[in-house]
């Protein structure tokens, strides 16, 4: 289903399902992470189901847990997103241990990617107009480095019309030396309760 419009980057709050019809594939963006060919396999034909959990803490920063489910014997992971650009340490079954940094951001010319210079092309277009509370905070933006096998992750979120509908949608880039790899997923809402 679309998302309606009261569901925006500032309340996230529900249960979402990764559309593989509307979807890239990610197998090019999990090689290059070193993810070896039977788990892309089994990631490409699992559902994965995001209930995320957005809030204000006592410091008024957004905090993002995304509780992830899928099909196909992968086990579930939480990530933790704390939009003030500090690093957040995150232990993961499959891509072993990184760093994320989360932040609030635009799109435009002036948008700076985690790791300096501007923001890739490819991750600044395609998106709707959507206001925030702030001007140039349309955006959320990630910044994933795992140093041991030596490759970072920009992600950014927002809202896209897809096939006539809005849905939200995170682009990938995914660097390893000289290398990269993008995709972009489209997320189908699924409401504020589990169904």
């Amino acid at each position: 289903m679309a998302a309606p419009p009261e569901v925006a980057l500032t309340d996230l709050n529900g249960y979402w399902v990764m559309s593989k019809s509307l979807s890239d594939s990610l197998d090019p963006v999990l090689a290059l992470q070193g993810i070896n060919w039977l788990i892309r396999k089994v990631v490409s034909m699992a559902t994965v189901t995001m209930h995320v959990i957005e809030f204000a803490d006592e410091n008024g920063t957004t905090n993002i847990t995304i509780e992830q489910t899928a099909t196909g014997g992968i086990k579930g992971e939480t990530e933790i997103r704390k939009l003030d650009w500090s690093e957040v340490p995150h232990s993961s079954g499959v891509f072993g241990e990184m760093y994320n940094q989360s932040r609030w951001t635009g799109v435009g010319s002036s948008a700076e990617s985690g790791g300096g210079g501007p923001l890739h092309p490819w991750l600044t277009e395609g998106w709707l107009e959507e206001k925030t509370a702030e001007e140039g905070k349309e955006h959320i933006q990630n910044w994933v480095v795992n140093e041991q096998s030596g490759w970072t992750a920009e992600q950014v979120w927002g809202f896209a019309e897809v096939n006539g509908e809005r849905h939200h949608v995170r682009k990938f880039l995914v660097k390893k030396g000289e290398e990269e790899a993008k995709a972009r997923m489209v997320y189908v809402w699924k409401g504020k309760n589990k169904e």
